[in-house]
């Protein structure tokens, strides 16, 4: 620990919202300890800073908008293949205990909603410090929740690329569009869909999209 907390903790923030951008920063320059040496607003602009500055710790929305990176997931799994030490601290405002699965999956050292950001990301920043990961308390509870829930209606967990195909239909992508973006054929897309249904015990579209709204997928 002694290298890591001895010089101060440089830090890249990315969000698509100028106001929470600087949110962001008013909360981490509290800390003495922490340097932001940089900044970006959409993937293609994280993807070029973290080219071009060597940093101890990544703060970022899980959802900007820009292509071919828009999906929060696949930007994730770019950034940890192209830099693979790297912490990552994820801030979102989703509801949906697969997509935290999914993203924790990832070995993201920290995990927390923007409405608590005030108080939960210096404790995510002092996890980082100690080398152990941070979950808030509010996305551990939504686990947990979701988790009895599958229990009780014993509900079989949606596969990652379910769930991927499940998040892009609900921003009003067709089957065809998703099987284009994603580099899959349309028969493929269209039985991961149905699968995810008939997991979740969806009979139809409108019961689908009334699922994808409730649970922060829409």
């Amino acid at each position: 620990m002694s290298a890591f907390a001895k010089k101060p903790l440089s830090v890249i923030l990315a969000d698509d919202h100028p106001v929470f951008l600087i949110g962001l920063r008013v909360v981490l320059e509290q800390d003495n300890g922490i340097e932001i040496i940089a900044q970006a607003s959409s993937p293609d602009e994280l993807l070029a800073v973290l080219k071009q500055h060597q940093s101890d710790v990544l703060v970022t929305d899980f959802m900007m908008p820009g292509k071919p990176h828009n999906d929060g997931l696949r930007l994730l799994q770019r950034v940890r293949q192209d830099f693979p030490g790297l912490p990552i601290i994820v801030v979102t405002m989703l509801n949906n205990a697969g997509l935290f699965r999914a993203i924790l999956e990832l070995k993201v050292q920290g995990l927390l909603s923007k409405a608590g950001v005030a108080s939960e990301l210096p404790a995510a920043i002092a996890s980082v410090r100690r080398r152990h990961v941070y979950i808030a308390d509010s996305v551990r509870r939504i686990m947990l929740e979701a988790a009895a829930h599958d229990l009780s209606r014993k509900v079989r967990p949606l596969s990652p690329r379910e769930l991927e195909v499940l998040r892009l239909l609900a921003t009003g992508m067709t089957v065809s569009e998703i099987a284009t973006q994603l580099s899959r054929s349309k028969q493929t897309v269209s039985a991961q869909k149905i699968n995810a249904m008939r997991k979740l015990g969806l009979n139809n579209e409108a019961a689908l999209f009334i699922y994808l709204q409730e649970n922060g997928l829409g």
